[in-house]
């Protein structure tokens, strides 16, 4: 039997924009899909509307920093064969890519000459769990899939900064103590809580779950049990994910 793609086990669309938010496999999910789509002869943009570790081969075959759209454009239409192309704003350090302002995307989607344009919209300081800030995700307004990432690791870890990003965030929507463990269901109340995990997400964009971090029998049948209860919060599928396989796609769970 053949592994199921990433870009089948999302439901991804010819020439769709997608997003990723959440914590714990955004970054990996992003490249794995884009080369995924590259060895298919398509070309693919990867970017970020926030800061990113700067990307670089085999990651990505060119990077540009832009601060100028139309320059951007024009570059990116000059390239004809299949590529990854990285694109942002500038360097924040040597090491982080400042995102693209979340409203360029939306002529790059029209004119940048891309068969794809895959964006991380959310950062996470490298947590398995994240609740956003007022001001956070940063997706476009015209991505037509936002992914929430999530690492199924963080069951039963308490709600603590060492394992969720903004942990305070997530006690005040919840009302429960720093350093309750976290349970299927706190997790079911941050999903549905308008304030919650999935904010800022446009109303057209099709939303769909990737739990991340299946790497044993036990956490694939605790991602899987989660992922069904999540499909009852108005998810269009869940897809559950262990990098640590050549194949990373472990289950898809659809209505």
């Amino acid at each position: 039997m053949n592994p199921i793609t990433l870009k089948k086990a999302l439901g991804l669309k010819k020439g769709e924009m997608l997003s990723l938010i959440g914590a714990g496999g955004k970054t990996t999910t992003l490249f794995c899909l884009a080369h995924e789509l590259w060895e298919k002869g398509e070309k693919v943009l990867v970017s970020t509307t926030t800061k990113m570790f700067k990307p670089a081969k085999p990651h990505v075959h060119k990077l540009f920093l832009a601060q100028d759209l139309a320059a951007l454009v024009d570059e990116l239409t000059k390239i004809k064969e299949p590529s990854i192309i990285g694109a942002g704003y500038g360097l924040d350090d040597a090491t982080k890519l400042n995102g693209l302002p979340p409203e360029w995307f939306d002529t790059l989607k029209d004119n940048g000459g891309m068969d794809w344009i895959l964006i991380e919209a959310d950062g996470a300081a490298m947590k398995p769990f994240k609740v956003p800030a007022d001001y956070e995700p940063l997706v476009p307004n015209r991505c037509d899939l936002t992914v929430w990432v999530m690492g199924i690791k963080i069951l039963r870890q308490p709600l603590t900064p060492r394992w969720v990003h903004r942990a305070e965030r997530a006690v005040s929507l919840l009302g429960v103590e720093l350093g309750t463990p976290v349970t299927e269901d706190l997790i079911l109340r941050l999903i549905e809580n308008p304030h919650g995990c999935l904010k800022g997400i446009p109303s057209k964009s099709r939303k769909i779950v990737l739990i991340n971090q299946a790497d044993s029998a036990e956490e694939m049948k605790k991602a899987g049990d989660l992922g069904r209860a999540l499909l009852r919060c108005g998810i269009e599928r869940v897809v559950v994910t262990s990098y640590l396989d050549k194949n990373p796609v472990k289950e898809v769970i659809t209505r």
